[in-house]
């Protein structure tokens, strides 16, 4: 069986953005995609994969959207147009965000980007502290050597960019990096973190609004972190509080789909989710089809097509 199941995160007018470096969707594109996907498709939801039959019929011309962060951008401007177009959508909150009101790194880490100091200042900054705080000596590696294997470009960043989301996301111990990017984001951040908590995100009740709605919620974890990066005992308590919160706050049992974040996961994190009566899973690999065998159980590792890919997707340039 092939399903196309779409990846989106921030949805907002250009105007809305937090700065040219700012990477959203515009909202009159995302309108249009609606518009053209509407007339080719019918919207389905994760729950509608667990009853198939085994011809694989019941997705013909069907197609999931998903949503990743839990942002405010989800009730502002995507579901207005959803329910305009009688459009579905699954919802992949991180519960941290938005049940205990914290304001995540990732978060973090896109606020300091979109900012008016450059990638490249922000790497010098974040190299001095390394010397000051005698990181090296700690970790036994140089910054620059760090750089070097990590500062790499891609389709979506530049090398600078690449590294600072590396450098403080994933690279360095958790409670050593937490600390660095706290103190990095407070010397070029005015703000206070708590203050960018309800620009950014959605409320509990507006995740109540969306289930009246007709959507869908999934996890995206607690704290959206790494998960193949930490240890089962530690992915265990990520994965127990967000669909806690969850099983408190939704009670139309269809919460059990879950988005890792940054598509990070491991043999114990399909463990831990099986454990936890979890049904769909979906991962981030791009621009490749969801594929499964008629009957299948386990839908776990359900490949999405980025929504950057959106026109090669839709004029069937891949499969």
């Amino acid at each position: 069986m092939k399903l196309p199941i779409l990846m989106y995160h921030y949805v907002r007018p250009n105007s809305e953005r937090m700065s040219e470096r700012h990477n959203v969707l515009d909202f009159d594109l995302f309108g249009k995609q609606l518009d053209v996907m509407a007339s080719k498709y019918e919207f389905i939801l994760s729950n509608d994969l667990l009853n198939l039959d085994d011809d694989g019929s019941a997705l013909k011309n069907k197609i999931w959207l998903t949503f990743d962060d839990g942002y405010r951008d989800c009730i502002d401007y995507v579901l207005p147009s959803l329910l305009k177009r009688k459009a579905t959508g699954t919802f992949y909150i991180p519960t941290q965000a938005i049940f205990e009101r914290k304001l995540l790194d990732v978060n973090k880490i896109h606020i300091l980007l979109s900012g008016l100091v450059t990638p490249k200042e922000i790497v010098k900054l974040a190299d001095q502290y390394f010397s000051e705080a005698g990181l090296e000596e700690i970790l036994n590696i140089t910054f620059n050597d760090l750089f070097a294997k990590f500062g790499v470009a891609n389709l979506w960043n530049d090398r600078e960019t690449e590294f600072i989301k590396k450098l403080f996301q994933k690279i360095i111990p958790t409670d050593i990096r937490k600390k660095y990017l706290a103190s990095v984001f407070d010397q070029l951040v005015e703000r206070s973190e708590s203050s960018w908590v309800d620009e950014l995100y959605l409320s509990p009740d507006d995740v109540q609004i969306l289930v009246e709605n007709g959507m869908e919620i999934g996890s995206h974890g607690h704290s959206h972190e790494w998960l193949a990066e930490m240890r089962i005992d530690d992915q265990r308590d990520e994965l127990t509080k967000s669909f806690s919160h969850l099983d408190s706050a939704i009670n139309d049992g269809k919460a059990r789909s879950m988005c890792c974040p940054f598509g990070s996961y491991n043999d114990d994190t399909l463990t831990l989710l099986r454990n936890l009566n979890v049904k769909t899973g979906v991962l981030n690999r791009i621009e490749t089809y969801a594929r499964f065998e008629p009957g299948a159980t386990d839908l776990l590792e359900l490949d999405r097509i980025d929504i950057m890919f959106f026109d090669k997707f839709i004029n069937g340039e891949f499969d």
